[in-house]
């Protein structure tokens, strides 16, 4: 059944079940190892995880553990378990399932940190002794949590390992896994392209029962708001949203779907909505300084007025340096910089800007380096000394086109008010909004210069 599942055979494994009289939830019986499986990567089957006491004792526990998790959701105790699991578990032939359940859990209980820590020693073991089925799985987790860290090259070449040693047909419904982590890095690294090919290949219909649908439709989400089209990226984070209510699983560790949607609002113009998910998710999140808190707190400067812009930014900062998110903490402290631009202070926005820049060279995000290089606002843009004349927006190259998207766009008008008073698509005013951030060194239509009319 395991065999069926994994390939995406759903119906054929429900039939290799009798299910009890009157409903369609499969009947597992005593199988508890199979019903924990079940419990995690099929969570619409509706299979109960096994109750009852955790014990970690033999460091078997890991699918045990992460079931426990994703049924109760109670982190800390999770972390602690997850832990003693990858201390405990011996490495042989058993030992596969419990340590990528036990990385699992410490990814979804939003400490990627903790497991990047614990792949580290784990994916060399497996490099030097193990077949190619265990350095794929390990690869493709050390791939997650490098995306989690902000660690684009790292991320990269974690999926590239992942999805080399074992073809993509052996990943049956875990594609998507690999596939996310490869998307996220490539669109942070500007390589849109190549994200364009990697979300080109064919999944399994079936993935998008499981967890790795939501990872996958995640990044494809991203790789949407980085190419401009944010009505679709709000449609991906939307599903995942969907998804893990139907589920029970709405845990941002897993996806931050609200998140996601919020960043596609902004780019939308719709900053009401944006904000209104931002706090949504602040309100579902404990005190911990964790890496969803430094995104939503990052986000939710976005919303403010601009004078009250770098207190947010700077708590984000705060809080990311202590995730370890080191792609979220330089674009937090680019937006810092551009803050404290927009209100005269040069001197600290350098300051802060020299940092995001150092930070996002050693990730690899070659966009976030892009728009840091830009030069400084001119004379009488926002930001810069009062009194001087405004710039000209075709001194950074708009076209015609690219300027009046850009002049409504300032002025508040969404972007599909914006197709029908210039008689165009809102596909076409999403790619010219691309272009013009890109020029203009923004990353989002409320940061466009008011002055562009």
């Amino acid at each position: 059944m395991r065999r069926l599942l994994w390939q995406g055979r759903v119906d054929e494994a429900l039939l290799a079940l009798r299910k009890p009289k009157g409903t369609g939830s499969p009947a597992l019986g005593p199988f508890r190892e199979l019903s924990d499986w079940v419990f995690c990567w099929y969570p619409g089957l509706q299979v109960r995880a096994p109750r009852g006491e955790i014990e970690v004792t033999t460091g078997l526990e890991g699918m045990r553990v992460l079931s426990a998790f994703l049924d109760g959701h109670a982190d800390q105790q999770a972390v602690t378990r997850a832990e003693q699991v990858l201390r405990l578990c011996p490495m042989g032939d058993a030992a596969l399932e419990p340590l990528t359940a036990a990385l699992a859990t410490l990814v979804y209980a939003d400490r990627a940190d903790l497991a990047g820590r614990w792949c580290e020693p784990l994916l060399e073991q497996t490099t030097t002794h193990c077949a190619p089925t265990w350095q794929g799985m390990f690869a493709a987790v050390r791939a997650e949590t490098a995306i989690r860290q902000g660690r684009l090259l790292e991320a990269e070449r974690c999926a590239h390992a992942a999805l080399t040693h074992m073809p993509m047909a052996a990943w049956g419904v875990g594609l998507g896994l690999p596939l996310a982590s490869m998307v996220a890095a490539k669109v942070g690294m500007g390589k849109y392209e190549d994200a364009a090919r990697y979300l080109a290949v064919p999944v399994p219909e079936a993935m998008f029962q499981t967890p790795a649908g939501l990872h996958y439709l995640s990044a494809r989400g991203g790789c949407h708001l980085a190419t401009g089209a944010a009505q679709a990226a709000l449609t991906d984070f939307l599903t995942c949203g969907d998804l893990m209510r139907q589920w029970g699983r709405d845990l941002p560790g897993i996806v931050a779907w609200r998140l996601g949607a919020a960043r596609a609002h902004l780019e939308l113009g719709r900053t009401g909505e944006a904000r209104t998910l931002i706090d949504d998710q602040l309100a579902l999140l404990g005190p911990a300084p964790t890496r969803t808190r430094g995104i939503a707190t990052r986000l939710r400067a976005a919303t403010v007025a601009l004078e009250a812009r770098p207190a947010v930014l700077e708590e984000a900062v705060e809080v990311l340096q202590i995730s370890q998110d080191q792609l979220e903490l330089a674009l937090a402290l680019a937006e810092l910089g551009r803050a404290h631009s927009r209100l005269g202070r040069s001197h600290r926005a350098r300051t802060v800007e020299r940092r995001a820049r150092h930070i996002a060279r050693s990730c690899g995000a070659e966009p976030l380096i892009d728009a840091l290089s830009q030069s400084p606002p001119r004379p009488g843009t926002p930001g810069a000394p009062d009194g001087a004349v405004p710039a000209d927006p075709g001194d950074v190259g708009l076209s015609d086109a690219e300027r009046r998207v850009a002049t409504l766009a300032s002025q508040g008008y969404t972007n599909r008010q914006i197709s029908g008073k210039l008689y165009v698509t809102v596909s076409t005013v999403e790619q010219h909004l691309t272009h013009i951030y890109r020029k203009l060194g923004v990353s989002r239509r409320v940061d466009l210069p008011a002055l562009l009319d």
